[in-house]
């Protein structure tokens, strides 16, 4: 139970952040209708919702793309017909069934690649599935299935020695300042010279990707949000649509002394993958400084 409520606040904060329910399920491995069920109360803003629009137009158009190169190359050919006619009864073509289950189970495409490779719609696939007993994959197959093959980030290689001082400058940084858990990057401070050192290691170093990168701007009641958000996205150079929506801390006696110039800030890049990549930089670091004996005994 523990699991599925963990599952579930990183799913909400994960779409507060305006990210698409592809790329949710990128990050946590879950079907897309537990997905679209915990996002229900989750409103976006018009600029996240513009987005989202956007990157879907995009995707069709890049969909279109691909399905003309594969009509001129001869690659895509439509099979016509699909069913045939035995003494007045119709049946279905046993090397189309044959086609979807060998491109479903062993080349591992989805459902939608099946029918973009065969010419057919989606539901035609869907239908040959279900009346032949092939069965789906579970959500967490097709994710993996989906995404294994599709890295959001390419770490760059060979380094320079400069780069080398920046892979590890960035990963101690992520170490004493970011967090180890969840299924994202997410780096926080309130000092702009480190949140630029560490976006230069993720831009130079990782390669990742601009449009998938979040800033979280965390500020005060009697500040000018507004204005600490323009500044953290020059300071940044992450355009203010990918910004989420920033918390904002009521005043208390304790704090009125102490408060922080331009707020705090969090750079988060949703990617497991390369969460893992950074703590196991990090780890390698500790022990070839520190010693295996020292990392172990204090648990890291």
């Amino acid at each position: 139970m523990k699991a599925k409520q963990e599952a579930q606040r990183q799913v909400q904060e994960l779409r507060k952040q305006g990210l698409s329910y592809r790329d949710i399920m990128q990050c946590v491995p879950v079907s897309k209708s537990s997905v679209s069920l915990w996002c229900r109360t989750v409103s976006l803003s018009q600029a996240q919702r513009q987005a989202l629009q956007q990157r879907k137009f995009e995707a069709g158009q890049r969909g279109l793309a691909i399905i003309t190169r594969l009509q001129e190359s001869g690659q895509l050919v439509r099979r016509h017909p699909s069913r045939y006619h035995v003494n007045g009864q119709s049946h279905d073509d046993p090397q189309q069934i044959e086609q979807v289950r060998n491109l479903y189970n062993k080349d591992r495409l989805s459902v939608r690649e099946v029918a973009v490779r065969m010419g057919v719609t989606f539901w035609r696939v869907y239908q040959l599935m279900r009346q032949h007993n092939i069965p789906r994959r579970r959500g967490s197959e097709q994710n993996y299935a989906t995404y294994k093959t599709k890295p959001q980030f390419q770490v760059k290689s060979p380094l320079t020695p400069a780069e080398e001082q920046l892979r590890v400058a960035g990963t101690m940084l992520y170490w004493a300042e970011g967090r180890k858990a969840g299924h994202f990057v997410d780096f926080t401070n309130s000092d702009p010279r480190l949140i630029v050192l560490f976006l230069a290691f993720l831009r130079r170093i990782c390669g990742v990707a601009e449009s998938r990168l979040r800033i979280h701007v965390y500020a005060y009641a009697d500040q000018d949000i507004e204005q600490l958000k323009r500044f953290w996205s020059q300071t940044t150079r992450v355009p203010l649509e990918q910004f989420t929506k920033p918390f904002v801390r009521q005043l208390t006696p304790n704090i009125r002394g102490r408060k922080m110039s331009w707020g705090l800030a969090h750079v988060r890049y949703s990617d497991t993958r390369l969460l893992h990549l950074i703590l196991q930089w990090g780890e390698e670091f500790a022990k070839s400084w520190a010693g295996a004996g020292v990392v172990n005994r204090i648990g890291l």
